[in-house]
């Protein structure tokens, strides 16, 4: 019996025999509710890739890294690229998406669909280091089949390469452009008896930075 709000073993015991029957109604009940989302949720699978940033391999003190401190920026950048309609369309059918809902929705919505499922995430700087540059970024793809999830991420990363590489060729055809230019304008003051130094180099640095250039990637 209870006395002055205090519960003894007595009464735990008690009350236990009487209403037992709760526990294994709750379990069986809760059981079958657990089961039943588990069976009638659609299934979601996600694919991760995982890429890396490639540090430049010309000294700093000669040339400004291409991927440096804006790397962010031209991530956000390509970002919105590649989740554009131009880019996602593409994806769109050439893995035949969604293909009951095209006779009922018109393609921006299909796109805006699929663009849900990607998404893009920038790693977070190495504790410890110097080094505050982000190191890189994930693509997930989050879809209803495993198959097409892997296909779809694996689509979008290449997305993402062919950007970074076409941005670094331009990066390095504009500096080799800008060290022809400045070659030229010192050559007119060189004596032929100053053949070895300055302008034999300055070629080796520009042909080390085309060879360097190309190895710059995500």
């Amino acid at each position: 019996m209870v006395q002055n709000g205090e519960f003894g073993i007595d009464d735990v015991r008690r009350v236990v025999q009487r209403y037992w029957w709760i526990l294994p109604i709750c379990v069986v009940v809760f059981g079958a509710v657990g089961f039943s989302t588990a069976t009638l949720l659609p299934k979601r699978y996600t694919s991760q890739t995982l890429v890396l940033v490639a540090k430049p391999t010309v000294p700093t003190e000669y040339v400004k890294p291409v991927v440096t401190e804006d790397l962010n920026r031209r991530l956000a950048s390509m970002k919105e690229q590649i989740l554009s309609r131009t880019q996602l369309e593409p994806v769109i059918e050439k893995f035949d998406l969604y293909r009951k809902e095209r006779s009922k929705l018109h393609m921006e919505e299909l796109v805006d669909r699929l663009r849900k499922t990607i998404e893009i995430s920038p790693l977070a700087a190495m504790a410890g280091t110097e080094d505050r540059s982000m190191p890189g970024f994930t693509v997930n793809v989050t879809f209803e089949d495993a198959h097409l999830a892997q296909q779809i991420c694996t689509s979008v990363t290449s997305m993402f390469m062919e950007q970074n590489a076409s941005a670094l060729e331009q990066q390095a055809a504009r500096t080799t452009s800008f060290l022809n230019q400045r070659l030229t304008k010192r050559r007119p003051t060189s004596t032929s008896k100053t053949r070895s130094s300055p302008n034999s180099s300055a070629c080796t640095w520009v042909r080390s930075l085309r060879r360097n250039r190309v190895t710059w990637a995500y």
